[in-house]
């Protein structure tokens, strides 16, 4: 379980220095079988910023965390928030 809250604060701490307002990003661990969901809520005026122009931010994260992953042997996914106000999360797609 200590491995899994490493990855949580090592991301964390990438998603915060994207941010403009670091003190309002914060993490939600969902445990899953084999892994674990990151899921992220910042401010609204971070979201593009996360994003990133056409997603590439966002990519760049998701490899980060596959690497990481594979690393730990844990599937872990990144829930990015989209800004969107009709979604209220990823299954509202």
């Amino acid at each position: 379980m200590e491995s899994i809250q490493t990855i949580a604060e090592a991301i964390t701490n990438i998603v915060k220095l994207m941010a403009d307002k670091p003190d309002d990003v914060s993490v939600e661990v969902v445990p899953v079988p084999g892994g674990m969901i990151l899921r992220y809520s910042v401010a609204p005026s971070d979201i593009g910023k996360l994003i990133g122009a056409h997603g590439r931010n966002a990519r760049s994260l998701w490899v980060i965390v596959a690497a990481i992953g594979m690393g730990a042997k844990l599937r872990i996914s990144l829930d990015i928030p989209s800004g969107s106000p009709d979604r209220s999360g990823p299954d509202q797609r």
